[in-house]
């Protein structure tokens, strides 16, 4: 049983560790969003929902839609939920960081910075990965995994230095350094699983 359950779990890290790998071009966030719907297609117990950036925006998530604003490729939240078959314990929650490539955005890193930037999802193929293996292994919690994917690139309708931005609970924030855009995405992400 403990073997059966160790390659599980490995099986979930290479998994992530392999997200992680992919070139950007490739692991952008519909990508993110189809690996979520296969994880919830090989369980009855997982079920996923994808917002889109006007699904974000009703719901006022804008310091999350600002850091994706510079890309051609549309921001996605993505929310999986596991149920147990019996009335939960308790409720779990895990958030990963989805930033599928970071330039920096105007505050944009130098190559040797960059370079590596692929990997600035690795809390999100974590968490996204680990939900298979919850799934597969069983637990006697309700679990949700959030992840808010977008690109943080330059563009004419990237967000700015100066910009202030409204957050979902309220907040207001001042944009000193677009390359600080963790804690931008993240923090939609943690009011929107506070709200959910």
């Amino acid at each position: 049983a403990a073997i059966a359950k160790g390659v599980v779990v490995a099986d979930a890290t290479c998994h992530a560790r392999d997200m992680v790998n992919e070139p950007a071009e490739f692991l952008n966030p519909e990508q993110v969003a189809t690996i979520a719907r296969g994880i919830a297609k090989k369980h009855k117990s997982v079920t996923v929902k994808v917002l889109s950036a006007k699904e974000c925006e009703k719901l006022g998530m804008n310091m999350f839609l600002a850091v994706g604003r510079g890309s051609a490729r549309e921001s996605k939240l993505i929310h999986m939920t596991y149920k147990p078959s019996k009335k939960p314990k308790k409720v779990q929650t895990f958030i990963g960081k989805g930033v599928t490539f970071d330039s920096g955005g105007y505050s944009l890193k130098p190559s040797s910075g960059m370079v590596d930037m692929k990997i600035d999802m690795a809390g999100c193929a974590a968490v996204v990965s680990s939900m298979d293996a919850i799934a597969t292994l069983g637990s006697p919690n309700e679990v949700h995994v959030i992840t808010a994917c977008c690109e943080n690139l330059v563009s004419g309708n990237a967000y700015l230095l100066g910009d202030v931005l409204h957050a979902m609970d309220g907040t207001t924030v001042e944009i000193t350094n677009t390359d600080a855009e963790g804690r931008l995405t993240l923090g939609d992400a943690i009011t929107y699983a506070q709200e959910k």
